[in-house]
């Protein structure tokens, strides 16, 4: 293909063509660091992911399972996982409602209430004493984005769920018993038959009341903040998901991040270099080897990502089109060259991520990625960076490459990119989401 200089300016204007809905296109991740920095948070966390921040979804999710399993046997319902699935939905609109109820209906954006699916009990929530629906839309794919979701693979980790199934196991039966209440297991049964009226099928409505026991009641006792009044929950949370947690890096991790914030240290990348001079206390090699290669990655995959910026942003400048070597020297100037190759050697130097290379996706190609930059000039950089986000595209069920090579010129494929414009910060590998949970468990300050 040549370019041929217009005459004059075109009468029209076109726009690419938008990406279809199912596509798994990250429009902010054009390299993949954002999934390859979960898999470092894997590493260091590995019963959390960066959906499991509140403490108390943990029992909400558990507690609504359980009363899946009662509604069951009382109502003889069919007893199998798609029968479970729509009795959790039906008890995670309740309890939406019940938070509401408990808050007056007000959750602005960030209250330490706020639900998955929040917008959507809202619209269905109203004042007054008249009964709620429990038919309305809490969240488009409830059952993959509400709260089951999102803590499932977590619960399952932990063996408080069956892997496999929906079914709580024994190590959940104190969560359970000891949902509503501190005190004994029956005195929770008023609030367990409450909820079991909303996952009455046959219902479309349910009362504000029941037997004197008030909807605002059943939310004060169940919502996010609630586990903040319950040292007893908080202690059997504590047990499970950190003390007795058995990959050999959340505990003392988490142990660390309680140091630090009693120092005042929030920085994520401080936080892990404070670890490694034992600032906190001593730390074994196999937390010293996560932590290195966690630091290791996260300075060289923001450098990249910084590089690409420059790169897309030189091109979105020139009118979409620039000379190749032009766009290699904006995203990797010779001045920066030592830092790119320091940065490379760090990963290459870190044992630990090494485990890069036993990822399905972009963990072997990044590692080559690494290796071909170590003595690469800007135009080689650029093509080698080029070459690795056309391979992540490509596992992404057919998203094509941002750009296009033609000749001396890049063209741009794919514009709407935004990232560009912004900073690239330090990945949190799911530090922020452990500290939401020790804030939770009442371990640390809460922000």
């Amino acid at each position: 293909m040549n370019l041929v200089p217009l005459k004059r300016m075109p009468t029209q204007l076109f726009r690419s063509a938008t990406l279809e809905i199912d596509t798994d296109f990250t429009a902010e991740d054009p390299l993949a660091f954002d999934y390859l920095g979960q898999q470092v948070g894997n590493w260091l966390f590995r019963g959390f992911t960066t959906r499991t921040s509140r403490a108390q979804y943990y029992c909400v999710v558990l507690y609504g399972l359980h009363l899946a399993e009662v509604a069951i046997q009382q109502y003889g319902y069919p007893g199998d996982d798609k029968t479970r699935s729509l009795l959790f939905e039906r008890w995670e609109r309740f309890w939406a409602l019940a938070t509401l109820e408990s808050r007056g209906g007000t959750l602005e954006r960030g209250d330490p209430d706020g639900m998955r699916g929040v917008r959507g009990a809202q619209a269905a929530w109203i004042g007054g004493d008249r009964a709620l629906r429990l038919d309305y839309p809490l969240i488009s794919r409830q059952v993959e984005l509400g709260g089951m979701g999102a803590y499932l693979s977590s619960l399952r980790e932990y063996g408080l769920v069956f892997k496999g199934t929906l079914r709580v196991t024994p190590l959940a039966k104190p969560f359970v018993d000891f949902f509503w209440t501190s005190k004994t297991k029956s005195s929770g049964n008023r609030y367990e038959r409450y909820a079991l009226k909303a996952l009455d099928l046959e219902r479309r409505t349910i009362p504000r009341a029941v037997s004197g026991l008030s909807l605002k009641r059943v939310g004060d006792r169940s919502r996010l903040t609630a586990v903040k009044k319950r040292p007893d929950q908080q202690e059997r949370l504590w047990s499970i998901l950190f003390a007795q947690a058995k990959d050999g890096s959340t505990l003392p991790i988490s142990q660390q991040l309680v140091s630090a914030d009693n120092d005042g240290e929030v920085v994520i990348e401080q936080i892990l270099r404070g670890i490694l001079r034992n600032k906190w206390g001593e730390v074994d090699s196999t937390v010293e080897q996560r932590v290195r290669a966690a630091i290791a990655f996260g300075k060289l995959s923001t450098h990249l990502l910084s590089c690409f910026d420059r790169a897309y942003g030189y091109v979105d400048s020139h009118g979409w089109i620039a000379d190749f070597r032009h766009v290699a020297s904006a995203a990797f100037p010779e001045s920066e060259s030592a830092t790119t190759r320091n940065l490379c050697n760090a990963v290459q130097k870190a044992s630990g991520c090494r485990k890069f290379g036993e990822l399905k996706f972009h963990g072997p190609q990044f590692l080559s990625l690494v290796s071909k930059l170590m003595d690469a000039g800007p135009a080689e950089a650029l093509e080698y960076l080029l070459a690795f986000h056309v391979a992540v595209q490509r596992t992404r069920r057919g998203s094509g490459a941002w750009f296009r090579r033609e000749k001396t010129k890049l063209v741009m494929q794919v514009v709407g990119y935004g990232g560009f414009r912004k900073e690239q910060h330090f990945p949190s590998f799911k530090l922020n989401v452990v500290r939401r949970l020790l804030a939770d468990l009442g371990r640390l300050n809460d922000d």
